[in-house]
C-alpha cells in the first residue's frame, strides 16, 4: 500500500491524498488549501512552517495502521473504508479535524486532555476566537499561532510521557537536547546515590551504550574502525568520572562536565534505574511548570476536575 499527497490544481482546496494497493486506488479531498510556495512536490509534503506538517505525517501512520488492523480482521473494500474514515474526520471543520483526531489518537494511552479542551483552555486564555489564531499540533504538546506570537501549551501527562520516552528509549541525544540539566541535577540532590550502588548500574549502561553504538554504526556503513578509539576515549572519561564522584555534590552535573554527549544521558537512565521513576518524572514536572516559574497555568473550568494546562511564549 502506498499513501501520497498531491495538489490538485483544479480545485481551491487543493490539497489531496491517494492511497493505492495494486490495482485499487482511492483518492479524496483534505479539505485545505496549500500554498504553491509551502510544497514540496518531490516529497509530496508541505513545508515543515505549515501548520499541518506534522499533522500529515501522523496522518501517514493512522492510515497505516488501520490498513493492517483492517488486514487482520479480514475486512473487505479497505482502500475505501480508510476513505470514509478520513472524509469523517474532514466532515465539519477540514484539515483540523484530521489534526484533532490524530492528536486524540497519537495521544490516548498518555492520558492527555482532548484536543478540544486544549482549545478550550487557549481561547480562554488569549480571549480569542476561532479564526484568530492557528494550531500546530507537536507530539504531546499543541503550539498556537497568533497575530504577533506564537504559544506552546502543555501537560503534566504530556511532559511525562515525552521523559517516559527519552529514557525508557534510551534517546540519549533527546536527554541532552530536550531536557533539563539543572532539574535532573535537582532530582539527584534530594537523597543521593551512594557510589557502590551508582557505579555498577552505570557501568552496565555505558555498556549498552557503546553496544548500540557499534551496531548502529554496522547498520549504516559497516565500518567501526574509529568507533574503536571513541571507545578507548569514553572510557578514559568514565574513570576520570569515577575517580572524582566522592567529591563531587552532584554526580549529573559532574557526567555533563566530563562528557556531555554520553556520560551526561547514561547518568540520567542510572538515577531514574535506581530511584522511582514515576516519582522523578512527577518532580521533574514540579520543577518544570511550577518552580522554574516560565508557564502560566490555564484550566477550562474552574473545578477540580477541569486538566490543568500550562503555557508559554515560544522562544523561537
Amino acid at each position: 500500500m502506498k499513501i501520497a499527497y498531491y495538489l490538485n490544481e483544479e480545485r481551491k482546496k487543493n490539497l489531496y491524498c491517494r492511497i493505492s494497493d495494486g490495482t485499487e486506488r482511492v483518492t479524496f479531498s483534505l479539505d485545505y488549501a496549500v500554498d504553491p510556495k509551502e510544497w514540496n512536490a518531490k516529497k509530496e509534503e508541505v513545508s515543515d512552517k505549515n501548520e499541518y506538517h506534522y499533522t500529515l505525517i501522523d496522518f501517514k501512520r493512522y492510515l497505516t495502521k488501520k490498513y493492517h488492523e483492517f488486514q487482520i480482521e479480514g475486512k473487505d473494500k479497505i482502500l475505501e473504508r480508510l476513505k470514509n474514515e478520513a472524509l469523517s474526520f474532514t466532515k465539519e471543520s477540514g484539515l483540523e479535524g484530521i489534526a484533532g483526531n490524530m492528536f486524540d489518537y497519537f495521544n490516548e494511552e498518555s492520558k492527555l486532555p482532548k484536543y478540544k479542551e486544549f482549545i478550550q483552555a487557549f481561547e480562554k486564555f488569549g480571549k480569542l476566537k476561532k479564526g484568530e489564531y492557528k494550531v500546530e499540533t507537536v507530539g504531546e504538546l499543541i503550539h498556537f499561532h497568533t497575530k504577533n506570537e506564537i504559544y506552546e501549551m502543555h501537560t503534566y501527562a504530556g511532559q511525562t510521557s515525552l521523559l517516559k520516552s527519552y529514557i525508557e528509549k534510551k534517546s540519549y541525544d533527546e536527554i541532552v537536547s530536550m531536557t533539563d540539566e539543572y532539574i535532573w541535577n535537582e532530582i539527584y540532590l534530594d537523597p543521593g546515590i551512594v557510589k557502590s550502588k551508582f557505579m555498577p548500574e552505570m557501568l552496565r549502561e555505558w555498556e549498552i551504550y557503546w553496544a548500540e553504538e557499534y551496531r548502529d554504526v554496522r547498520e549504516k556503513s559497516g565500518k567501526i574502525d574509529h568507533l574503536n578509539e571513541l571507545k578507548q576515549q569514553s572510557w578514559r572519561q568514565f574513570q576520570v568520572f569515577m575517580e572524582c564522584y566522592n567529591d563531587s555534590p552532584n554526580i549529573i552535573e559532574l557526567a555533563s562536565k566530563i562528557d556531555e554527549s554520553c556520560l551526561y544521558p547514561i547518568s540520567v537512565i542510572t538515577m531514574l534505574n535506581i530511584f522511582d521513576a514515576e516519582t522523578c518524572y512527577s518532580e521533574y514536572c514540579e520543577h518544570e511548570f511550577f518552580i522554574e516559574n516560565e508557564w502560566e497555568t490555564v484550566s477550562v473550568n474552574d473545578d477540580d476536575s477541569s486538566p490543568v494546562f500550562f503555557i508559554r511564549k515560544c522562544e523561537f
